[in-house]
């Protein structure tokens, strides 16, 4: 037992190593000033009963440096019960002569809403290039820039970027949460700066339509609610790898709402790993077979004291990735409470993943199976 549980914490170890050397190596991108951007974008965002979030998501896209006729709007109501639509009308009314975001009403026709909303809307949308993130975000003025820039210098067709949490209220979940969603980000960018990405958020993403389609868009795991983003990014690595990019860029990052109660981040947490069993990808099966297995080895490892170096060279190497993510993502306060969530993570995660493949979960006060 001690011999298996030592590889495991070893293998994980050797692991995370090779993502904190791939974050280094993935380039940091510095905006250039240009006076005469031309890529077109339409952002699309698909909603749900948002009320609380909306105006804010829209106060900063009001905000773009960044010619409006350039970008387009895409809104997708996804049955509302709340003041979500006329919170959005309101704001046309007021910003008439620069911004028209569009309303569109979602059309179910598969599993996943949030799929249905997306290929609604790039459907419908106007240019090359879709850009998504979701109604409860924050957008960096410079975003569109950033992306034009990228979009300039490479001849990639799907780019991934940047997220972080906004502040919460509840000290020791904001503290759990956003250490939880550095680790991702950690391990997303360390997978880019290897060539081997494996995760992306929707939340910040752009590609092209005309690839979107050439992939057939989101057909394939239209049965899985979630999942749009990463799924549509193994497409595009499986036809060309060197098409997709990341845009590591401290002004690029886009900010979310965490959630607001245990329950909530359960649920969450189990939707985002109910689609690890439709992975497709190597790269990624084996990071999250090594991953549960590693935190399934942390825990049997405290009954045995001499793993316990083993169990330290986990905590270390966790901490590094977390802290080069946390100065990037601008967070590192959060880092002096890593060491008791550090503790309490492993057990988190097993259970989050045996409950995600074996019970439904609920978003946006719907019911889905895995």
């Amino acid at each position: 037992m001690i011999l298996v549980i030592t590889l495991l914490l070893v293998l994980y170890s050797i692991l995370i190593l090779a993502f904190i050397i791939g974050f280094y190596l993935q380039k940091e991108i510095i905006l250039e000033q240009k006076s005469n951007p031309h890529t077109a974008f339409s952002i699309v965002i698909p909603f749900r009963n948002e009320e609380e979030n909306l105006l804010a998501l829209l106060k900063s896209i009001a905000q773009l440096n960044y010619p409006t006729h350039l970008f387009e709007i895409l809104l997708i109501d996804d049955e509302s019960t709340d003041q979500s639509v006329a919170i959005i009308k309101e704001f046309q009314n007021s910003h008439s002569l620069s911004l028209n975001p569009k309303i569109l009403n979602n059309q179910r026709k598969t599993g996943s809403p949030k799929k249905d909303a997306l290929c609604l809307a790039i459907n419908k949308s106007k240019n090359e290039w879709i850009l998504t993130t979701d109604a409860d975000c924050i957008i960096p003025s410079n975003w569109l820039l950033l992306y034009e820039q990228q979009i300039q210098l490479s001849s990639a067709s799907f780019i991934a970027g940047p997220v972080s949490f906004l502040e919460g209220s509840n000290y020791f979940l904001d503290a759990f949460q956003k250490l939880d969603f550095l680790s991702l980000q950690g391990a997303t960018i360390g997978s880019f700066g290897l060539r081997k990405p494996f995760m992306c958020n929707g939340a910040n993403l752009a590609f092209k339509k005309s690839e979107f389609i050439k992939h057939s868009g989101y057909t394939g795991n239209t049965e899985i609610a979630s999942g749009d983003d990463l799924f549509l990014m193994q497409k595009f690595i499986q036809d060309n790898t060197e098409k997709v990019a990341y845009l590591k860029s401290k002004e690029a990052i886009v900010q979310t709402q965490q959630q607001k109660s245990w329950s909530a981040l359960f649920e969450q947490r189990k939707r985002w790993a109910a689609k690890s069993s439709a992975y497709k990808n190597w790269f990624g099966i084996l990071v999250s077979w090594l991953v549960f297995l590693a935190n399934l080895a942390f825990i049997v490892a405290l009954f045995y004291p001499k793993t316990y170096y083993f169990l330290i060279l986990k905590i270390i190497v966790d901490f590094i990735l977390i802290a080069q993510a946390a100065l990037f993502l601008k967070q590192k306060n959060v880092l002096k409470s890593y060491l008791w969530c550090a503790l309490g993570y492993p057990l988190f995660t097993l259970v989050i993943v045996l409950s995600s493949q074996f019970s439904h979960y609920t978003w946006k006060k719907r019911i889905f199976k895995k």
